[in-house]
């Protein structure tokens, strides 16, 4: 799995930290609440968790050790920052509530993510993801890959599996039965972001982009995400604008 760069993250991760902040906001965290943030990243919705008056405690875990190490620069009293990976995760002190954001969709076994985050909670409590969802629009990972398989970008993509997993609304309602939750909502919102100017957009996929441009000489990498903007703003109308899918998964262990 490709090792996101925490700083550069950090710095562009406008986006992120404004889904991160919705996200935040509508949890319900029962009082004296501890909590685990599967997939935390640099931290940013980990710390907004635990600044919430219900929690006292915050576990985020995260499979890219330079996303954790950001994460740990800003310590907060509430919160343990770990290495982990989601498939393998498991505790001796079950959490009160299991969240996630925009990270199970990196994860090609979603069923042991899910049944991972189960067995992590106490039975009857919330197990709350946000991903991006498969629909019916190509996604910018979509145009990626298309971009990569083109004949003036193959030779670097030759055994190259895609990074992503994007299911559907009714596939990923089915996984997480298979994983033994109860699914309480599965929402879907279509949304946007606009970055202004083309070149700021471009900024921003140069980091997402990491699992591909890694395989290509330093020389070409900017060229390729350039491409794959250009592609995209196709699909969209703006070469400035992000359109994305989020559903949000709210389930919960039972008794």
């Amino acid at each position: 799995m490709t090792d996101w760069d925490g700083e550069r993250y950090a710095a562009i991760a406008t986006l992120q930290h404004d889904l991160g902040r919705r996200f935040a906001a509508e949890l319900s965290p029962p009082q004296g609440a501890r909590v685990l943030d599967a997939g935390c990243g640099d931290g940013y919705v980990t710390r907004l968790i635990a600044d919430r008056p219900e929690v006292v405690q915050v576990v985020g875990f995260d499979p890219s050790p330079l996303m954790i190490r950001k994460a740990r620069d800003d310590a907060h009293p509430s919160i343990d920052f770990v290495e982990g990976d989601v498939t393998a995760f498991v505790t001796t002190q079950p959490f009160d509530l299991a969240v996630s954001l925009n990270a199970l969709h990196w994860v090609v076994d979603s069923v042991a993510a899910l049944s991972r985050l189960r067995e992590a909670v106490h039975p009857g409590a919330a197990v709350v993801c946000q991903f991006v969802p498969e629909g019916e629009r190509p996604s910018i990972e979509d145009v990626a890959l298309s971009v990569a398989t083109a004949p003036a970008w193959a030779p670097w993509f030759e055994g190259f599996s895609a990074p992503h997993v994007h299911r559907t609304r009714g596939q990923w309602r089915d996984i997480a039965a298979a994983a033994g939750l109860v699914v309480e909502e599965a929402t879907e919102r279509d949304l946007a972001w606009d970055f202004g100017r083309a070149t700021a957009f471009r900024t921003w996929c140069a980091l997402g982009f990491t699992s591909f441009t890694e395989r290509l000489p330093e020389e070409r990498r900017d060229e390729f995400v350039a491409r794959v903007t250009d592609e995209y703003g196709r699909v969209t109308g703006s070469d400035q604008v992000f359109r994305f899918l989020q559903l949000r998964l709210a389930t919960r262990r039972p008794e």
